[in-house]
């Protein structure tokens, strides 16, 4: 019997006198492999060209007709093509033949050599594809600085929306408490930043502390975000171009993620809340879980799958990408509170992918081996940081490591499937079963963690009250015009392509676009629920948006064309010719930039791109103007912390109350106490909507130092605290009743503010009964802009005696007399008398 390396250099010999029998010689591989075998009438070859192959020895007689000698020996040499002259008759020379056994170090460094792997290119060399990538990251950044006036005014970092207040609060106090960036004692002593997002607060603690402290914690604040987008943009970059080849494709990517709308919103200048934090590790594990994809996948163009499975398991480069994954999942356990979402796709990818390997013949466990040591390392991690430091709650830390585990099992599973020939379709329900299996004996084992599942879901699915819980395509926006409020255009091309690609995904061995597959349908999805999805959705969808457009332009005679996804035919069944070709394809994919020729395409290209991102760069800047807070709203939080810094109020006393929307903004700067907004969200409505506003006083008790109202679209009835203070100011104006404990302190743009006063009383002698009004003139604004009202409070007698509050300073008429208010006096609650009338 021949050794494997005298077929495969018997086999070169047959196709290089023979080319026209490949596909031939390639359809008997296959049905070999199917444990098949064959007869003369079975096969495509002639009975002169069947006679040699038995002849050479490179197939024999059975029982039941033919096999092949060797015959992944064969297949190696169809996928090296024809022995050349020199070589044919040297086996020494000619590709080794791969045996179940392996082939040893010398084929797995021959695999890798023939398919080096586009993620070991840390940056581009050409010098016009890196200058159109660092201007596409500086739109990523520019695009970001839309919100700039608003967020740096008068020395402050005032940051836009309401939560971002609440990171603001764990930065300094956490970096407060840090005694630099070594001391790393802290991250196992953060206290309640520890409860849910603790590497956002971690993160942003140490870097502060890094870059000068507390000092630094405005900037910090101002700029991470920006600086997070920058390097998921890259992330971006590196995976279109891990998928395509494509540079063009890769820069698109970056400018459709770089300016969606959503995406640019939750990670503006000062937005610093936990989005750029999971926006950008979830970027790391697709790119890392793509890298190892598209590495099988084009090993196994260039050499036999068994052999390119081995030889991916065997490259250093590859468990390096298995590093990077591993902190990739230790970091998204930790980024945000519904982190078990992230590891839906990641356990979908594993399964299906073990299914393709299954499909092609390619050991699950030689192919899966970098992946299930990163899955494995990044859920020790995730849970070490649950158990030594005590972050986030249980559920978070041991979702990696269920994901983990059923993957060993899925490997294994795959890996006796494949052994024993049974249909790779079948596979994927032997998977589900496991995976069902799995959550009903964690569910036994957990019931807490089911409950706590199970609260975190009712969240998901019935959270109301929030813009962002509405779905991406809201019916309020007829559905399809969602996605191009928030996405922008990109959305639409990415659609039409991730349709294609999941057709391709399907039919054909591409491990690295059932990454981006799984996870765009999967946040597809989860924004169709909730909107706040569509973050996430903007990241996975943007090679696909980057095709799209390149396909576009090349529609038009614009652009060279781009080789897409879903060439016909599955992989596993199209000829070695095919996959060779299909491999110099890859050689030949758009790897650095050239501008078209002419000025006037040039024009058409430029003003095509530009449309394209039109919508992009309208709705990006009044999207971002939604969430950043006006002027006036800053204005009044100066206004009350100057107040209560000259009067000597003290946290709980300079308590701002106010929509809940913005209240920890006005508690930042007037206290620093931004930690929740749960009591102005309980409060706030009920106190506007009451029919007396001085009732309420007792109520605050020491709680409310100061109150804060703004023009309401849909406002409370004419006889409500809400009109009493917004329409009336609280002095009675606009034909409304005058308050008692409610000073103005300001009225600007729409804004009301007030301080909470105990009032100073007069004291009046009415022996008669009859009611005594006590009556002063406020002012309302600065020097010559401002306006006069009068502020009349009244009072019935009774035993002789009327008492009147007044909440504003001056000399008031009472009858015929007058009495002095100081503003000590109405902060104080003092009391003045008046005798007679």
């Amino acid at each position: 019997m021949p050794s494997p390396e005298e077929t495969t250099a018997a086999a070169r010999e047959f196709l290089a006198d023979h080319p026209e029998v490949e596909d031939a010689l390639a359809a008997l591989v296959e049905r070999d492999a199917r444990d098949e075998p064959w007869t003369f009438d079975d096969i495509d070859l002639d009975s002169g060209r069947f006679g040699e192959l038995v002849a050479r020895d490179l197939a024999r007689e059975v029982d039941d007709g033919y096999r092949l000698r060797n015959p992944d020996a064969i297949r190696a040499a169809i996928d090296a093509g024809p022995a050349d002259a020199g070589d044919a008759t040297d086996a020494g020379l000619t590709a080794t033949a791969p045996t179940d056994a392996g082939s040893g170090a010398s084929t797995g460094e021959s695999a890798h050599d023939a398919a080096p792997s586009r993620f070991s290119t840390a940056v581009d060399v050409d010098g016009l594809t890196l200058l159109g990538l660092v201007g596409a990251l500086l739109a990523v950044a520019g695009a970001r600085l839309v919100a700039a006036p608003a967020v740096f005014r008068e020395g402050f970092v005032v940051s836009p929306s309401n939560d971002t207040y609440f990171f603001r609060y764990w930065q300094e106090r956490l970096v407060a408490r840090a005694d630099g960036a070594l001391d790393l004692w802290l991250f196992a002593d953060m206290g309640g930043a520890a409860s849910t997002r603790p590497l956002a607060h971690a993160t942003n603690w140490w870097v502060t502390a890094l870059l000068g402290g507390a000092d630094a914690a405005p900037a910090v604040a101002a700029w991470l975000p920006v600086v997070a987008s920058v390097c998921l943009g890259y992330l971006v970059y590196r995976t279109a171009r891990l998928l395509t080849g494509d540079v063009r494709v890769a820069l698109a990517a970056v400018l459709f993620y770089g300016l969606a709308p959503v995406n640019v919103v939750y990670t503006s200048v000062g937005f610093l809340d936990h989005q750029a934090h999971q926006y950008l590790w979830l970027g790391l594990l697709v790119a890392t879980l793509t890298a190892l994809g598209t590495d099988i996948a084009r090993r196994t163009t260039s050499t036999d799958a068994r052999t390119a499975a081995r030889a991916h398991a065997r490259d250093a480069r590859m468990w390096a990408i298995a590093l990077a994954l591993a902190v990739a999942v230790a970091a998204s356990a930790h980024a945000w509170g519904g982190s078990p979402l992230t590891f839906v796709p990641v356990a979908a990818v594993v399964r299906l992918r073990v299914a393709l390997d299954v499909r092609r013949d390619r050991s699950p466990t030689f192919a899966n081996a970098p992946l299930l040591g990163g899955l494995a390392v990044g859920a020790g991690l995730a849970l070490a940081a649950h158990l030594a430091l005590g972050w986030h709650e249980s559920i978070a830390a041991v979702t990696p490591a269920l994901v983990a585990g059923g993957a060993l099992v899925v490997v294994g599973l795959g890996e006796l499937w494949r052994r024993v020939s049974l249909p790779p379709l079948a596979l994927v329900a032997a998977e589900a079963v496991v995976v069902v299996g799995g959550l009903v004996a964690y569910a036994r084992l957990r019931p807490d963690d089911i409950d706590r599942l199970q609260t975190r879901a009712d969240d998901l699915f019935f959270r109301e009250g929030i813009s962002e819980t509405a779905s991406l395509f809201s019916p309020d926006f007829a559905v399809v015009f969602g996605p191009l409020l928030q996405l922008g255009l990109g959305f639409y091309f990415a659609i039409a392509v991730l349709a294609v690609a999941t057709w391709a995904v399907a039919r054909r061995d591409e491990p690295g676009w059932l990454v981006v597959v799984c996870f765009a349908w999967y946040y597809t999805l989860l924004a169709t629920i909730q909107a706040r999805f569509a973050g996430q959705l903007a990241i996975m969808i943007a090679p696909l948006a980057g095709i799209g457009l390149v396909y576009l332009l090349a529609a038009i005679d614009i652009a060279r064309p781009v080789a897409v996804v879903g060439r016909p035919g599955e992989s596993g069944s199209r000829s070695p010719r095919a996959r060779r070709e299909d491999a110099a394809a890859e050689e030949e994919t758009i790897t650095s930039l050239e501008l078209p020729d002419g000025t006037r395409v040039r024009g058409y290209l430029v003003t095509a791109i530009l449309v394209v991102l039109l919508f992009n760069l309208l709705l990006a800047p009044s999207l971002v103007g939604q969430t950043t807070h006006d002027r006036a709203q800053f204005d009044a939080a100066l206004t009350i912390d100057a107040h209560a810094e000259e009067v000597d109020r003290e946290y709980p006393r300079n308590f701002v109350l106010s929509q809940w929307g913005d209240n920890r903004m006005y508690n930042y700067f007037v206290s620093g106490e931004s930690q929740g907004y749960g009591y102005a969200r309980s409060n706030h409505d009920q106190f506007l909507a009451s029919l007396d506003p001085d009732d309420w006083y007792d109520q605050f008790q020491d709680r409310v130092g100061y109150i804060v109202t703004t023009e309401r679209e849909n406002a409370p009835a004419t006889n409500t605290t809400y009109a009493a203070l917004h329409d009336g100011m609280g002095i009675g104006a606009n034909d409304t009743d005058p308050t008692g404990h409610y000073q103005l302190l300001a009225s600007d743009d729409g804004v009301r503010t007030f301080a909470v006063v105990p009032g100073a009383t007069i004291q009046v002698s009415e022996p008669s009964g009859e009611e005594v009004t006590a009556t002063t003139t406020v002012t309302v604004g600065d020097g010559s802009d401002g306006n006069s009202y009068e502020y009349a409070r009244s009072a019935t007698a009774a035993d002789g005696t009327a008492t009147i509050r007044v909440a504003y300073p001056g000399e008031y008429s009472v009858g015929n007399g007058t009495v002095t208010v100081t503003n000590a006096d109405v902060l104080a609650g003092n009391q003045t008398t008046i005798s007679g009338r």
